[in-house]
């Protein structure tokens, strides 16, 4: 099911805010097919579109250079879609979460805001204008989960369930313990799960975001011989076979094998 009908609660969109733009352009071209275009309406902005059949997959936006300078790596980034921004964000603080930018308005695009849950894990809220969010999910080179890395699962939780109406659904991951996967409406919508153990105390809880492919290994390779870098090897699971890569530049993001149609 290429196609999924979004509402109130559900990740729709994901974008790459990276230190070199046009360089970002070609690895991910070569690596999923993308092809780069402007906002409609909007040629002159610094937002880039990636495309994949026609159809809208992610997005792709310069760093700062005061990030670049503080020594800000280049991040995936997931979005959120909900209804009414400021309602929700107003929210947030009183629910133990923080404002890390405040409700905005992306030309005519939508409204936009980044918050942190409670456990410091940062993700964006979306409020469609005439960017409703990715046309196309669970297709090869498309979009297919996010899910948030913390060692607090149970307060992150409960922020999401009190914030955006969230339930969960529990999966047992062997030896990777309990997998909590995010409901909407019914539906799977990402996942909260347990920050690896090896991973340093420093670094924060994070979102991750898949795209689906059908070869994770000739990917995996695939994205090493253009200069990037393999952080977890590709590797089954209860639920499929994965890898955690990284761009030439440094993002950092997993492809994962799913059933997919064609």
């Amino acid at each position: 099911m290429p196609a999924v009908d979004l509402t109130h609660g559900m990740l729709a969109w994901t974008d790459l805010i990276a230190h070199d733009p046009d360089d970002a352009k070609r690895f991910y071209a070569d690596v999923f097919g993308w092809t780069p275009a402007s906002l409609p309406d909007h040629p002159a902005s610094a937002y880039t579109l990636f495309m994949l059949h026609g159809k809208r997959v992610a997005g792709l936006t310069p760093m700062s250079p005061g990030m670049i300078d503080q020594g800000v790596p280049p991040m995936w980034v997931s979005y959120i879609l909900v209804d009414d921004i400021d309602e929700v964000v107003a929210r947030v603080e009183p629910l133990g979460g923080s404002v890390r930018l405040a409700p905005m308005d992306v030309m005519d695009s939508g409204r936009m805001s980044m918050i942190a849950d409670p456990t410091g894990g940062s993700v964006c809220l979306w409020q469609a204008g005439t960017h409703t969010g990715a046309e196309n999910f669970n297709e090869e080179g498309c979009m297919t989960w996010n899910e948030l890395l913390t060692r607090d699962t149970d307060t992150a939780r409960t922020f999401f369930s009190e914030l955006l109406g969230w339930s969960y659904e529990e999966m047992d991951m062997g030896e990777q313990g309990v997998y909590h996967v995010a409901m909407v409406d019914g539906r799977p919508n990402g996942g909260i799960t347990h920050m690896p153990p090896h991973v340093p105390e420093h670094v924060p809880p994070v979102w991750d975001v898949s795209f689906a492919i059908r070869e994770v290994d000739a990917v995996a390779a695939r994205i090493v011989e253009l200069g990037g870098e393999i952080i977890v090897p590709p590797t089954d699971t209860p639920v499929g076979r994965f890898a955690y890569v990284a761009d030439r530049q440094g993002g950092r993001f997993t492809i994962y094998r799913q059933e997919m149609e064609g």
